[in-house]
């Protein structure tokens, strides 16, 4: 955590708050926790939503449990309450409640911090609420209801509807609730002004309980998984993610006693797997300029500026258009680099726990696509940083070159600042140089973490060479292909084919059946990829091999190997090596085109890309002895195939000979 946190994240993580939390309201006892559950548990099988309804209501004792509110939300969501079920889903996840750092959020979302941090449900609700709700809300609590639950663009017609909601009122027979325009603008300051929200007919549940206790995030595995349900049905995968973050930051440091380590193992693995759905959630969302570097060719006034001499100075870099076109991408990107750093924490809290080899490889692959991540996010904060910093110094010296004029470049500032929680944009540099240090760090952490994990599974393999028998348990398995992979892939990453190719060369593999005779060498000798001394065999004897082992146990494949090892030294410029690799692997399969290609590449082609000399402009002379030895290698497939009993003529080997 030392290498991947910053400092103050680290200690924000690790230190608890001062305030005395209460637990979570759960069932006292595992028998009333059956006797109250099984019902509604019943009902909801049987699709009988309205008696889990019933059941679930709030004249129930049980009604303040957590596990009874997720499932009340099921139902309601399932009956078509979808509002009721945002609210009352909104209330277990705010009311009352300590979010990462310490600070609470109360019920009606009234800190700053909850709207922020639960920002896509807030939205979501809003986007389902009109005034009619709020008269209704209205006539159930004897108030005007509350219109922070409205859009922001509804809410400035909210005076609009102040005689249809004092008419509602009226019907209902509540003489005592008055609302009027004057009370309606301000019940619509109750959200920044954190009072208790009457948005839901489950808002105000406990009475004045809620106000002066204090709880921690959810927790408990099945209340969360309860909740997913419903977040998914929405499609709201940033709550969601941001559901499970709340849950595994409790989980470091329990503000209410310890934490069951089979909950918390469960916990993390479908936070894991959260953060993943949330990242394929994550659309991203590219305008790129037309030709002449515009988004739009038009400005606001109508007037056509594809000449770019209105807007844009030619010294300088991008412009207003340009920028506020990549507005949504750097959104999107703090986005996928959140979630990516989410999962990699998780995973490594996780591998931490649990030791199992599956884990690391989650936390070594989600490192370095988080490394990808901050890539490109470094890359389009440089962008910002110069242009704003060159228009800074631009609006002290000459306003006339200002490439932004200075309304619509302070707009972006705001917009970037915003997003980025800074509070000018030269907090920026600084900003980059931390995400290029992690970028820096994160592939030496996978690569320390797969290859642990790789020569910690060879030794347990060398301590049992007969393979898995009665002490596989303690013994465990030999590195599996996808251990292989992920360390390759750390190393590639990093640029290390060298040792990429090396450490191919001796990974065990499972022999590969040739279709040519296995004594035709093709005048090249024996291929030393196909010695006893990296031959291994599957070790799955039956069902429970599978069962009893988490991951993978297959070994690595002969052909797998041979095409890395081929495709790696052809990238190295070491044509012989990856030629031999081919060849090993036509013998198997002649009738591969992508095979003949690689040959073609290795000895005919020497590397070079068969743009350059095949096209028109600029052509180079091909290897001719090369090009004589891959038709002899192919004429040589043609005779061995002919030659076996039953055997039928392939298409690849007479293709080359054309090619």
């Amino acid at each position: 955590l030392q290498i991947i946190q910053d400092g103050d994240t680290l200690t924000t993580m690790m230190t608890t708050t001062t305030k005395a939390l209460s637990p979570r309201p759960i069932p006292p006892n595992e028998q009333t926790s059956s006797k109250v559950l099984h019902p509604i548990y019943q009902s909801l099988d049987s699709h009988n939503y309205s008696k889990a309804l019933k059941l679930t209501s709030s004249s129930s004792p049980s009604s303040e449990w957590d596990i009874v509110k997720a499932l009340r939300i099921h139902a309601l969501e399932r009956t078509g309450k979808k509002r009721e079920a945002l609210l009352l889903l909104w209330e277990v996840l705010t009311n009352g409640v300590v979010l990462s750092g310490g600070n609470d959020s109360s019920g009606d979302g009234g800190s700053n911090q909850a709207e922020e941090v639960w920002w896509e449900l807030r939205e979501r609700i809003q986007s389902v609420t009109d005034a009619a709700d709020l008269v209704s809300d209205g006539a159930a609590h004897g108030s005007g209801g509350n219109a922070a639950w409205m859009d922001p663009v509804e809410r400035l017609d909210l005076r609009g509807f102040a005689c249809v909601a004092r008419a509602g009122i009226s019907r209902s027979g509540n003489a005592n609730a008055n609302v009027d325009a004057s009370s309606a603008g301000a019940t619509a300051k109750t959200f920044s002004k954190g009072k208790s929200s009457k948005g839901s007919k489950h808002s105000n549940n406990g009475g004045d309980t809620s106000k002066t206790k204090r709880y921690p995030p959810v927790t408990d595995d099945t209340v969360l998984s309860t909740l997913a349900v419903t977040l998914r049905i929405e499609g709201l995968y940033a709550t969601l993610s941001e559901m499970y973050f709340q849950a595994t930051e409790e989980a470091i440091a329990p503000s209410t006693g310890e934490m069951n380590t089979e909950n918390l193992q469960s916990v993390l693995e479908e936070a894991v797997c959260v953060h993943f759905r949330s990242v394929c959630d994550c659309s991203s969302v590219e305008k790129k300029p037309s030709d002449n570097g515009y988004c739009n060719n038009h400005n606001t006034n109508g007037e056509d500026n594809s000449n770019g001499k209105s807007q844009t100075s030619e010294r300088n870099g991008l412009s207003d258009e340009q920028l506020r076109c990549k507005l949504p991408n750097l959104k999107t990107l703090l986005q996928l680099t959140t979630y990516y750093e989410r999962m990699q924490t998780s995973s490594l809290q996780l591998s931490k726990l649990s030791g199992e080899s599956l884990h690391f490889q989650w936390t070594a692959i989600s490192s370095l696509w988080y490394k990808d991540s901050l890539v490109e996010l470094v890359e389009l904060l440089q962008t910002f940083s110069n242009t704003l910093a060159m228009n800074g110094d631009a609006d002290n010296t000459d306003v006339e070159h200002s490439q932004i004029p200075s309304s619509r470049r302070h707009r972006i500032q705001q917009q970037v600042c915003s997003m980025l929680k800074i509070r000018s944009p030269s907090e920026l540099q600084p900003m980059i140089q931390k995400l290029k240090q992690k970028v820096a760090l994160l592939p030496r952490l996978a690569e320390s973490l797969s290859s642990r994990m790789v020569k910690n599974k060879q030794h347990r393999q060398e301590q049992n060479p007969q393979g898995p028998s009665s002490q596989a348990k303690q013994i465990g398995y030999g590195p599996s292909e996808n251990d292989w992979d992920v360390y390759l892939e750390t190393l590639l990453h990093q640029h290390k084919k060298e040792e990429a190719l090396e450490a191919l060369k001796g990974i065990p593999c499972s022999p590969m059946t040739h279709v040519i005779g296995d004594d035709d060498s093709g005048g090249n000798g024996a291929d030393t990829n196909t010695n006893d001394n990296t031959s291994v065999l599957p070790q799955i004897h039956d069902e429970h091999t599978i069962e009893n082992h988490i991951g993978s146990v297959l070994p690595y494949t002969q052909r797998k190997k041979l095409e890395r090892l081929s495709e790696i030294a052809l990238e190295l410029g070491k044509y012989e090596e990856s030629a031999r690799g081919y060849r090993e692997l036509l013998r198997a399969f002649p009738d591969q085109w992508t095979y003949w290609m690689g040959l073609v590449d290795s000895l005919v082609l020497l590397g070079t890309p068969r743009e350059l000399v095949c096209g028109t402009e600029t052509k180079r002379a091909v290897n001719r002895d090369g090009w004589n030895s891959c038709r002899a290698f192919a004429k040589e497939v043609i005779a061995s195939l002919a030659e076996r009993k039953g055997g039928r003529s392939l298409r690849g080997p007479y293709l080359v000979l054309i090619e």
